[in-house]
């Protein structure tokens, strides 16, 4: 499904010159979800950066279901990429209300944004948001500007996932709210994505998260995967085995680890 080969990023500016992924292989079958997990400037989000197309590879290529993606423009890719960022502000319209939004993730990948609102679509979207157990559906003329940030999150799960990706890119995306709606956030994608069988990566700083979400885990330092988990050997890891594994690679001076419980 995708297939990162020798994938590495290296930034240069007059300064100085940063790499920010050595070299990174990576392959996800269909239906895998993937946590990813690391230090501030460990590369999770140059590496999800790199998959959306924001900026090319230094080096390596990268394959989307066999096509390789390296040189392929970010708003082509968006069309088969869906991507939650961190900010509850950033993915949604807020002049718009919930039914304009809907109907503008509906649109992905087709030409046009005319949005027919008929009484059969407005009924679609009042099941699919009766579906995130918040009451959204009794506001579908509301703007999005007066929903709450775990309301504007829980509604862009929703949208991101309205035409089923081939991949969903989450790039902490709980990490702007408060903790009942972090958890609230992702019980939703757990759910989304399970019923959806979407193939994911899911960037955290939060260890629990990594454990509980998904089938395997990478732990990332400086541009490196320096450990990976998967099956039964990730969902029998504690917070505290993580922790002594980033220990392991001198991982140990790191705002990460007080992250323990988020």
């Amino acid at each position: 499904m995708l297939r990162l080969n020798g994938v590495s990023k290296t930034f240069v500016t007059d300064a100085e010159r940063v790499v920010a992924l050595q070299a990174i292989d990576l392959d996800l079958a269909k239906g895998d979800v993937l946590t990813i997990i690391g230090s501030n400037g460990a590369g999770k989000s140059t590496l999800l950066n790199l998959i959306a197309g924001t900026f090319p590879p230094t080096t390596g290529t990268i394959e989307l279901s066999g096509e390789d993606m390296t040189a392929v423009a970010e708003h082509k890719r968006s069309r088969r990429i869906g991507r939650i960022v961190q900010s509850p502000l950033a993915g949604t319209a807020p002049t718009m209300s919930v039914a304009e939004n809907l109907a503008l993730a509906s649109k992905k990948g087709r030409r046009g944004l005319r949005m027919a609102l008929g009484k059969r679509t407005r009924k679609t979207f009042t099941d699919q948001l009766a579906s995130l157990g918040l009451g959204l559906e009794q506001r579908l003329d509301c703007p999005v500007s007066l929903l709450s940030g775990g309301e504007r999150q829980a509604l862009t799960v929703l949208m991101a996932t309205l035409v089923p990706p081939e991949l969903l890119l989450l790039d902490e995306h709980t990490a702007a709210l408060d903790p009942r709606n972090a958890s609230m956030i992702v019980d939703l994608t757990r759910a989304f994505v399970g019923n959806l069988g979407l193939t994911t990566l899911m960037v955290t700083h939060n260890m629990e998260q990594a454990i509980c979400v998904g089938n395997r885990l990478v732990m990332m330092h400086k541009g490196e995967f320096i450990h990976q988990l998967a099956g039964d050997e990730k969902a029998e890891t504690t917070v505290s085995e993580l922790v002594d594994l980033f220990a392991e690679h001198d991982v140990v001076d790191d705002e990460l680890l007080l992250e323990r419980v988020a």
